[in-house]
């Protein structure tokens, strides 16, 4: 049973980033982090495979799926 979102919605970050930070169990991973290796994936700074390693370093669950993550910052 899930009783969706509540609360102010309009403050979470963009659904593409929100997927990201949630998939580590424990919320360690920075919505900051996640917007600034996407815009860094987009611009050709780093490749995606660099950018879901960065993205896994906070994850102590190790639930992190990196590969999702990838396709994500492809997109």
């Amino acid at each position: 049973l899930s009783l969706g979102v509540l609360g102010k919605t309009e403050l979470l970050p963009p659904e593409e980033i929100l997927d990201m930070t949630t998939m580590c169990g424990h919320s360690l991973i920075a919505t900051e982090l996640a917007q600034k290796l996407k815009a860094q994936v987009a611009a050709g700074k780093v490749t995606a495979e660099e950018a879901d390693r960065q993205l896994a370093e906070p994850c102590v669950c190790g639930i992190f799926n990196m590969d999702r993550a990838k396709a994500m910052l492809q997109k």
